[in-house]
C-alpha cells in the first residue's frame, strides 16, 4: 500500500573492521549468523551482512516486524558471547534506526547515539 507505514523497525549499522581481524568472514557465517539464527526471534526478518571488496568495512541490515522485535534482539546480542566478539572485530561508524521506534527501544539503544528517523512515505511490494 501507498505511503503506509508498517511499523517496521530497521538497523543499518556501517562499521570498520579492526585491522587484526582475520576471520571476518568465517565469523560472520559460523559464529554471528549462526547464533542469532538460533535464538528464533520470531519478529526479525533480515539480518544480513555486507563486506567492501578489502573486508576493511562492513554493513550490517537488520530489519524487524515492530520495536518489540528490535528490543528483543539488541537484548539477545547484549547477553550473548557474541557482542564481545563482535566488539573486537569491528569499530561503529554509524548506527541509523528506521521506522517509529518505541520510548523503550530508544533507551536501551541510547548509548550507541543511533540517528533515529521516522517512516515518511514510499511502499513495499511484496
Amino acid at each position: 500500500m501507498l505511503n503506509n507505514d508498517d511499523g517496521t523497525i530497521t538497523f543499518i549499522l556501517q562499521m570498520t573492521v579492526t585491522p587484526k581481524t582475520d576471520d571476518v568472514e568465517s565469523w560472520i557465517t559460523e559464529r554471528s549468523s549462526r547464533v542469532t539464527f538460533e535464538f528464533e526471534e520470531m519478529k526479525t526478518r533480515r539480518f544480513e551482512w555486507f563486506l567492501s571488496t578489502n573486508k576493511s568495512m562492513a554493513t550490517l541490515i537488520e530489519v524487524f516486524d515492530d520495536s518489540e522485535g528490535a528490543l528483543t534482539r539488541f537484548n539477545n546480542l547484549i547477553s550473548s558471547p557474541i557482542a564481545p566478539e563482535w566488539m573486537e572485530r569491528f569499530e561503529v561508524e554509524s548506527f541509523t534506526v528506521l521506522g517509529d521506534a518505541s520510548h523503550e527501544l530508544r533507551e536501551a539503544l541510547a548509548s550507541m547515539e543511533p540517528d533515529f528517523r521516522a517512516f515518511s512515505g514510499g511502499f513495499t511490494r511484496v
